[in-house]
């Protein structure tokens, strides 16, 4: 049943509007966030509504750090347990715009000192779905699927 698979779903989200119909704004300043980036406890992957992530630096300064398994395009991306994600970082400056599956990737922003007139400001994008859409997708969601769904976006975004 197409309706019980977690593409179909996230497919119908878009079909309806929701990619990027949750914004938010996030305001750094202050001091930077190297402790939590070097002690881990700023790394993290995003729930589902970052399965399309789209984020626009307005100002300042801050790096993206994530974690990927490098895949050339139009590849299935079976990971083996052996190969380890390579850290990647990414500098976003006034004017930065990326689009990532945020919740397929841990990932984390580093922040540095700044004071009032130097904060960083990002617009982030993300899904909007109610409680029971994000419900039904996390009942029909198999291994199969997922699968499946990670292969689109990984492969669509790379």
């Amino acid at each position: 049943n197409m309706k019980e698979d977690v593409c179909y779903v996230l497919a119908k989200w878009i079909d309806k509007g929701f990619h990027f119909g949750d914004l938010s704004v996030q305001i750094h300043y202050g001091r930077g966030n190297e402790e939590k980036l070097t002690s881990g406890a700023a790394w993290h992957a995003d729930a589902e509504n970052s399965l399309l992530h789209l984020a626009v630096t307005l100002s300042g300064s801050r790096v993206l750090h994530s974690k990927r398994i490098q895949a050339h395009a139009n590849t299935t991306l079976r990971r083996p347990k052996r190969q380890e994600p390579t850290e990647v970082l990414e500098r976003q400056e006034p004017g930065d715009v990326y689009l990532s599956s945020s919740t397929l990737m841990r990932h984390a922003p580093q922040f540095f000192d700044t004071d009032y007139s130097t904060r960083v400001i990002a617009i982030h994008a993300r899904i909007l779905y109610t409680s029971a859409d994000i419900e039904h997708f996390r009942r029909v969601r198999t291994r199969d699927s997922w699968e499946r769904l990670t292969n689109v976006l990984a492969n669509t975004l790379a």
